[in-house]
């Protein structure tokens, strides 16, 4: 009893998570939003306008009835844009941690918003981005490194221990990915033959090039079958352990994530492994954080001051706002004029001071040493330093100087103190716990052996929220056939085109040396699978059919001097997948024969 007595984690420390790792988790979590976005971009015209592929009318037809989106409410371009826009800057108010709940309440529902233009784009990177964003809302992201935390009028907390009903969901959450994953993974070519990785890398449409090069190594590919399955099924447990914790947890959140490093060398699934090394970073526990300052110490051993003039609300917040995000928050930030000798020289100079030891620096100096002395930006602060950057940054320093009032109205207005803290008390950690109850109850119900089937409430619930969660990624088993495009049409006036590539002459029906490389993007990928998958009632043929009128208006648009094009056929070459040692075979699929002006 002594031993594992002396071994055994508090709850509280297992199901919490330090207010570092979740500042670093509302950081990453922004910047994927952003990139999201502007991958979408892309494709704006095509994806989430009715002059693409996918009308709002076709839309409608294959939504819950509580499913919304404000994506919907009009299919224009410039509507679509200011929507991606305004996403955009709910994204880098998050980064920064500006009114952080509310930048992240926004940034889910605008994302929820942007899934449910187009469903039909969507991948299990979607899902859990999504999810993810919907328990950052009950979770003080804002708390370590962000304005919030800069303006702050409260003394700062000085534990970065945080335990909460929103932590313990957002955990479970995270390792209910792998454990429900694993537990539908119930073909024996998981457990019995070890053949999963094999027939997932002879995806050709799905791998890379590397992946390519890889599958000739039969007894890698076996052993990492087992390895994947033993990983997502024990994993989730393991990472949880009260014994030998701090061990277990760093082991197991390394694996899982060097797991998706090996995803996105191997196959072409967007961001799939980015969002998932996120959620993983959120079991990075408080020694780890403490161990990195201990690697990057303060880089002066004389005491640092910074000073600002008394009565300037915008010169203070300034200040604080740098000591935060320079990594320096225990730097004293102090008025001048409480000392004589100083604040007679920021009058002299109508400039703020910083003191380090006896040495005093002034205007854009002053901010160039400051940096120097950050445990983590000081490469810049050297820069600065030079007389390349030290004359124009003199000139910048004058002039937000002589624009002073400006500013001041300006923060007075966008960066006011934060006089109240955000409150994450019971109310929230209710809410947390019934949704903590939900997602579970839902995760249950995709195992068919579970017996639990969802009420028509349940699933308007689920639908309006977003919680939607089915991990069958390669589950029960991978798929067992590759789809690539092929699309022959004649123009106007009898030219032959090779309409999916955007060309004159005979469509290739030859297999590509890297098949994946065909699609323009993982969402198109998406998008063109679903409408070769014969498995969906009826989905092909209305997807077809409104991909069959884009590429109509779209050859117009973009061969102007060109003859239109008057029909097409869309086939599809399917290779299936043989046991190990059998060759390939493909197979011409017709999906769709159209008619431009029919």
């Amino acid at each position: 009893m002594t031993f594992f007595a002396t071994r055994l984690t508090p709850f509280r420390t297992i199901f919490g998570v330090d207010l570092r790792t979740l500042a670093l988790f509302r950081i990453l979590l922004a910047i994927w939003v952003l990139i999201d976005l502007a991958m979408r971009a892309r494709d704006l015209v095509a994806h989430y306008t009715d002059f693409g592929v996918m009308p709002r009318s076709v839309q409608l037809e294959h939504l819950y009835t509580t499913t919304w989106s404000l994506h919907l409410a009009n299919g224009s371009a410039w509507f679509q844009a200011t929507l991606f826009v305004v996403a955009g800057l709910a994204a880098l108010g998050l980064l920064v941690g500006w009114r952080t709940r509310l930048m992240t309440i926004l940034s889910w529902a605008l994302l929820l918003s942007l899934q449910n233009r187009n469903t039909f784009i969507l991948s299990g990177e979607d899902n859990l981005a999504l999810l993810l964003l919907f328990w950052a809302m009950f979770l003080p992201l804002g708390a370590r490194y962000s304005l919030d935390a800069a303006l702050s009028r409260h003394p700062h907390q000085t534990g970065n221990d945080y335990f909460s009903v929103a932590t313990l969901a957002l955990l479970l959450q995270g390792m209910s990915m792998y454990f429900f994953s694993a537990l539908l993974k119930t073909h024996p070519i998981w457990v019995a033959d070890g053949t999963a990785v094999y027939f997932a890398l002879q995806l050709d449409y799905l791998v890379t090039p590397f992946a390519l090069w890889f599958r000739q190594f039969h007894g890698l590919m076996t052993g990492l079958t087992y390895y994947v399955y033993v990983l997502e099924l024990v994993g989730p447990i393991l990472i949880f352990s009260p014994i030998f914790h701090r061990t277990l947890r760093t082991v197991f959140m390394l694996a899982f994530m060097t797991m998706h490093m090996a995803f996105a060398v191997f196959l072409e699934i967007g961001f799939f492994p980015f969002i998932s090394i996120i959620m993983n970073l959120t079991f990075m526990p408080g020694w780890m954080w403490d161990k990195l300052a201990s690697w990057l110490p303060f880089r002066s051993r004389e005491p640092v001051q910074l000073w600002f003039d008394q009565g300037c609300d915008f010169c203070e917040k300034t200040c604080r706002i740098l000591t935060t995000f320079l990594f320096m928050r225990k730097i004293p930030v102090a008025p001048a004029q409480t000392v004589p000798d100083i604040g007679a020289e920021l009058e002299a100079r109508n400039s703020w001071v910083l003191t380090i030891g006896e040495e005093r620096f002034f205007k854009f100096q002053a901010l160039a040493r400051l940096i120097t002395v950050s445990p983590v930006f000081y490469p810049l602060g050297w820069m600065l330093n030079r007389s390349l950057f030290l004359k124009p940054g003199y000139v910048f320093y004058d002039w937000v100087g002589r624009n002073r009032s400006f500013f001041s109205r300006f923060t007075a207005t966008c960066l006011p103190w934060r006089e109240t803290q955000p409150r994450f008390g019971t109310f929230t950690q209710i809410g947390a716990a019934l949704c903590l109850v939900f997602i579970t109850i839902q995760n249950v119900s995709t195992l068919s052996w579970s017996g639990v089937s969802l009420p028509g409430q349940f699933v308007g619930v689920r639908q309006a929220l977003g919680l939607y969660q089915n991990w069958t990624m390669f589950a029960p088993y991978p798929e067992m056939n590759s789809p690539w495009p092929v699309i022959e049409g004649e123009l106007t006036d009898g030219t032959i085109a090779d309409v999916y590539k955007g060309r004159a002459g005979l469509a290739d029906f030859e297999k590509p040396d890297v098949v994946s490389q065909t699609f323009a993007n993982y969402r198109w990928r998406k998008f063109l699978s679903n409408l070769e998958d014969q498995s969906y009632e009826n989905v092909p043929q209305v997807l077809s059919l409104n991909y069959a009128r884009f590429l109509c208006r779209n050859w117009t648009g973009e061969h102007p001097d060109e003859a239109s094009l008057a029909n097409f056929v869309i086939f599809f070459q399917v290779e299936n997948t043989p046991p190990p040692g059998s060759p390939k075979e493909v197979q011409t699929r017709q999906v769709w024969s159209h008619s431009c002006f029919g």
